[in-house]
């Protein structure tokens, strides 16, 4: 408190012959209505004086000041009210004038109310809670005001109109009556001496040697010229402006380009006349143009509103998501904008922002965490899966002191265990775990949260200039080819079917196209017309309720691409086409090499047989697909006993000696009980 004193006595209170004369009006003042009739005069249109300029508007904003007081008068029983515990001289009190004092205020916690003084209020004190004017100027307490200069937590700074008397227990409130803040700004800015007054100036217009003051740049300033990247959108933009309107903001569009002079222009109006739309369409203009812009107001109200119409036309305008909101920043005081109460600016909101960035950027929980943790995901589920049994099977043996030696041995014996046999076959004495494709699952889901999330707020937060509109799409992608992953793997309709015949007849389709065998041409039919979509995906009838739906896909292996059967679902026929059109996202992102190589078709008599084609490391044909690792997601989920090892012969095995292998992995993703596995592994 002491250095806060010191800077009043040093520094002087700001407005401070402005809040003398509101300490002057007594009650009867107050209260009548035409005290500053006689004294505000008509504001002359010209002004030979930035000084007579100013002068001009003294009197209205006392008048303006007084008005709201008075206004405050006739709702005091509406009135915020807190209660205070202590008051103090400070060390800046000097009698009669500078009545400085430290007040103490009952906290929130303690029933005081919701009021919490700002600075900048004016405020009445008082014993009771007042129901009408009378109630603060009582014979023997009369009409007591302070004005608030700076407060922290429950302690504030007050000037007081006259000494302040909080002796033997006497109850003092402190009631809201308006906040001054403002007109303190104003108040400044009117009686500043030796200020820089050249703007001022260029608006008045009283710089006598400039030939083209307050005129538009004739160059510049034509709806023709004034910018090609507006010059297709103006039409759409500007058809809910009118004419002055439509003028005001190509005038600020021609001077934000213009190199020829330096001017300022000023936009005025009476209320009603659409000055915060054009403001707000001025900025929208600039931002399309690239054009960094500073906006001030003399209001946080104010701020707030031209920020929610500029957010409004913004919002409209974007095309991927939220990208784009990151080229615009409000920042001010949060606890005085009430920036809580606005939803819609909340995300543009300096702290905000940071906040979200921070945490996007932080390595153990950010972005780069949740992509690493994806990527690890699918291009190994086993080994994530093994990682899981080791820490359940060493969490048991140190709750249960066991020996821990063959933990790894019994940690591989599970995990066939549990990718063969369903989760009731799993269970151990005190709990039970998830199996691989549970643990899949919820570790997609998880994790494939964590990363959407990252992703929106990343081309959300950042501005333009720092993520590329490619990257966003990519992320968006990427995002879309998630949810599909993850609707995929939820949806897999073959654990629903119950019907053994039926399951049968999958397994036996499943191991015959595992051997080369296709269905004719005439008994193909059509899920999906055109696109990527339209070429790869295949549909086989199973009793004619069902369609077992497969693609050929490409997986590259010892430094070799292969083709192998990708198996999506099988599922009702009403559901096929809804289904392959959530599979259109994921071959959208197929490149054209890719789509070739799965086209591709090996026939050896009435069989068809994989096809084998060496990577070329001098292409990136697959690889350059940024989300490849999402599109082969299930591939990776292999039911082998072991992992598959490489050899020095394997790269030169013929197709034909391929293809089995290639359909068990394939299979494997509708397998789902013991014997039907069996059933494929040894047909």
């Amino acid at each position: 408190m002491d250095h806060q004193e010191n800077n009043v006595k040093k520094l002087g209170v700001a407005g401070r012959s402005l809040i003398d004369s509101v300490f002057s009006w007594s009650m009867k003042d107050v209260l009548k209505k035409n005290l500053y009739k006689k004294q505000v005069m008509k504001i002359p249109e010209t002004f030979s004086t930035v000084t007579s300029y100013m002068k001009s508007f003294i009197p209205s904003l006392v008048e303006e000041t007084h008005a709201d007081l008075l206004s405050s008068m006739m709702t005091l029983s509406q009135a915020p009210t807190c209660e205070i515990l202590a008051v103090k001289t400070s060390k800046g009190h000097k009698p009669p004038k500078d009545l400085f004092y430290d007040i103490i205020m009952k906290g929130r916690g303690e029933a005081a109310g919701s009021y919490e003084p700002q600075a900048g209020d004016l405020i009445a004190l008082t014993d009771i809670r007042p129901k009408c004017a009378d109630d603060l100027n009582k014979p023997r307490d009369s009409y007591l005001i302070a004005y608030v200069l700076r407060g922290r937590d429950n302690n504030l700074s007050i000037l007081s109109s006259k000494p302040i008397n909080k002796e033997g227990g006497k109850k003092l409130l402190a009631v809201y009556l308006i906040n001054m803040m403002t007109n303190v700004h104003v108040w400044r800015a009117l009686n500043s001496e030796g200020a820089n007054t050249n703007l001022t100036k260029n608006v008045l217009q009283v710089q006598p040697n400039s030939s083209h003051v307050g005129n538009s740049c004739s160059i510049c300033f034509s709806k023709e010229n004034f910018s090609a990247a507006l010059s297709n959108r103006w039409p759409s933009m500007g058809s809910d402006l009118n004419d002055s309107q439509e003028a005001a903001v190509l005038n600020c569009i021609s001077l934000s380009k213009c190199t020829h002079q330096n001017t300022i222009k000023l936009i005025w109006g009476p209320p009603g006349t659409g000055k915060t739309k054009t403001v707000a369409m001025s900025l929208f203009s600039l931002l399309k143009l690239k054009c960094r812009t500073l906006t001030c107001a003399p209001t946080n109200i104010a701020v707030l509103e031209v920020a929610a119409r500029l957010l409004g036309l913004v919002n409209q305008s974007l095309g991927c998501g939220k990208y784009g909101l990151g080229d615009i920043i409000l920042f001010g005081n949060g606890e005085r904008m009430k920036i809580d109460n606005y939803d819609d600016l909340v995300e543009v909101f300096l702290d905000y922002r940071i906040e979200i960035l921070a945490e996007c950027f932080n390595p153990r929980t950010g972005w780069k965490h949740w992509l690493e943790s994806m990527i690890d995901l699918l291009e190994d589920p086993q080994e994530k899966y093994l990682l899981y049994l080791k820490e359940i099977r060493e969490r048991r043996c140190d709750e249960d002191g066991k020996d821990s030696n063959n933990l790894l041995t019994t940690m591989k014996r599970e995990v066939m265990t549990a990718i063969i046999n369903d989760r009731n076959s799993t269970k151990d004495d005190e709990d039970d775990f998830l199996t691989l494709e549970e643990f899949v699952k919820e570790k997609l889901s998880s994790i494939g949260k964590g990363l959407k999330i990252c992703m929106v707020n990343l081309y959300t937060h950042l501005p333009t200039s720092c993520i590329s509109l490619e990257v966003v799409k990519a992320m968006i992608r990427a995002s879309d080819l998630l949810s599909s992953l993850k609707a995929l793997l939820q949806d897999n309709s073959m654990e629903k079917i119950k019907d053994t015949d039926i399951r049968r007849e999958v397994v036996s389709l499943l191991t015959k196209l595992s051997d080369g065998w296709r269905q004719s041409c005439k008994d193909k039919g059509v899920i999906v017309h055109g696109g990527a979509c339209g070429q790869l995906l295949e549909k086989y009838k199973v009793k004619g309720q069902l369609n077992l739906i497969w693609s050929v896909d490409v997986l590259e292996e010892n430094s070799d691409y292969v083709q192998v059967m990708k198996i999506w679902d099988v599922l009702p026929v009403s559901d096929t086409p809804e289904f392959a059109e959530r599979l259109r996202i994921i071959f959208r992102s197929y490149t054209a090499d890719k789509m070739n190589l799965c086209l591709l078709r090996c026939v050896e008599g009435d069989k068809v047989v994989p096809m084998r084609s060496p990577v070329d490391s001098s292409s990136s044909s697959c690889e350059a697909d940024p989300v490849e690792i999402l599109s082969k997601p299930l591939s990776s989920l292999s039911l082998t006993d072991e992992p598959q090892t490489s050899s020095s012969g394997k790269s030169n095995m013929s197709t034909r000696s391929r293809k089995k292998d290639t359909g068990l992995r394939s299979i494997a993703a509708a397998a789902t009980t013991t014997e039907e596995l069996e059933g494929v592994v040894h047909p």
